[in-house]
């Protein structure tokens, strides 16, 4: 009964959200585009729950979450003032006393206290927990093009907003209740305020948004952060050292600005996970891949042999990882290849893989490697897009096994990767001049 009641109503409000942003972005391409994407994403959030119900047999995370955070908003109900801190620090990853045990600690005690505030407003609906999660998702990848297009000519919003609010994956694992759409809900607002601050304007916001959203990936998950950190910390280093002639000029405050982001972000994450400090980071990412591997599970893939012990430490850091790194590499940007699909998930993922295999393959035939460094370079945009995608993509292929969890895992870097993509395959001269990218705008984000 609480679906029938709070899934319309969700969705309602979701509408309204939507014609707010329908009214901010009248061009004919940005309606289109996002009335698409609204719908998608709706879609995917009913979708998921349908699949995590009655695809997967065992239910998955989601119905657990669901499961689990139901009497506990219950409780919380009954007693707010009692129940709430217990909420509030199993959020927080501390010690915390519950009527009943929740999924799990870290990370997924953070999903489960937000699962459980979710309920709490939403009368138990799960239908209206994930279908709100999805609203704010969509609204988080419309704050990515916003912040995204500035740094672009008009003629390539276009192909901006597509990748930003309709990467397929980018859609369907960062909806529903999940780790990767709580976590996209938060990396968009976040991204926003380190565009703000990159710009030199509303910086007290940008650094609020920042704060926030970065504690949230933090405690979703931290190697989100660590790669928004290295990626932002070239972002700002490269908008302003470069110049529209091309030539590098460093400046050393922003070359320092830069760095310290890049260091608080480790700090950070270091501080509040061992296992991801730059001495044991290798050691983590081993641990759980050979776990992973070592799991029960139809789409399992072996960078090393299925055999290897998940407590054998590499003894060298990540140089004893590195044989294994360009397959982990392809691994997260391009499969699961359609010959290795064994189930209708894996299916749908793989054509979007090939898709964007032949993307990647039409960049590399239709431009000079000369001349992709040179657009790539010429862009701090882009040069975010690569920093961003080539350490979440190492992150995620050297750290899990499996085909299934790699699509989730990946999602938050699908936007920026299908923008690479989509931007770098045309040649400059087959876009008539539209696509001589400018160094440094200052136009509203």
């Amino acid at each position: 009964m609480e679906d029938l009641i709070f899934a319309p109503l969700v969705l309602l409000i979701g509408f309204g959200i939507h014609q707010v942003v329908l009214r901010q972005h009248p061009r004919s391409f940005e309606q289109r585009l996002l009335n698409r994407s609204f719908v998608a994403h709706m879609a995917a959030g009913i979708g998921l729950i349908l699949v995590y119900t009655y695809y997967y047999t065992r239910g998955g995370d989601m119905i657990s979450y669901h499961r689990l955070g139901v009497p506990i908003a219950e409780a919380l109900r009954y007693d707010f003032g009692q129940v709430f801190p217990e909420v509030w620090a199993l959020f927080v990853h501390t010690e915390y006393r519950l009527p009943l045990d929740p999924v799990g600690l870290g990370s997924t005690g953070t999903m489960q206290a937000i699962a459980v505030g979710l309920l709490f407003f939403l009368g138990n609906s799960i239908y209206g927990a994930a279908l709100l999660v999805s609203v704010f998702s969509y609204v988080a990848k419309v704050l990515i093009y916003r912040s995204l297009r500035s740094e672009f000519p008009d003629s390539l919003h276009e192909k901006v907003l597509f990748a930003s609010v309709l990467s397929p994956t980018g859609i369907v694992w960062t909806c529903a209740l999940l780790k990767e759409p709580v976590l996209m809900v938060f990396f968009g607002p976040a991204f926003l305020g380190l565009k703000w601050i990159l710009d030199g304007r509303r910086i007290f916001g940008g650094i609020v948004l920042l704060a926030i959203g970065g504690a949230v990936i933090l405690l979703i998950k931290p190697y989100v952060l660590i790669a928004l950190a290295l990626a932002g910390g070239v972002w700002i280093f490269w908008a302003r050292t470069l110049r529209s002639k091309g030539n590098i000029i460093v400046k050393p405050a922003y070359f320092l600005v830069a760095g310290g982001i890049v260091l608080l972000g480790f700090t950070v994450v270091s501080n509040f996970f061992p296992s991801l400090s730059p001495d044991k980071v290798a050691e983590s990412m081993q641990y759980q891949r050979r776990a992973s591997a070592n799991e029960e599970g139809g789409s399992n893939f072996y960078l090393e042999g299925r055999d290897a012990p998940p407590t054998e430490a590499p003894q060298e850091g990540l140089i004893s990882q590195v044989a294994i790194m360009p397959v982990a590499l392809v691994t997260a940007l391009f499969r699961p290849f359609i010959f290795e699909s064994f189930s209708v998930m894996q299916f749908l993922n793989a054509i979007e893989m090939t898709w964007l295999t032949v993307l990647f393959a039409q960049m590399l035939r239709r431009n000079r490697l000369t001349d992709l460094l040179r657009r790539l370079t010429a862009n701090p945009a882009l040069m975010f897009c690569l920093v961003f995608v080539l350490v979440l993509a190492m992150g995620t292929g050297l750290s899990t096994a499996n085909l299934g969890a790699l699509s989730r895992y990946r999602a938050p870097m699908m936007p920026f990767f299908l923008l690479l993509l989509i931007i770098l395959r045309e040649p400059e001269k087959a876009l008539a001049g539209a696509n001589k990218l400018p160094v440094l705008k200052t136009a509203q984000a």
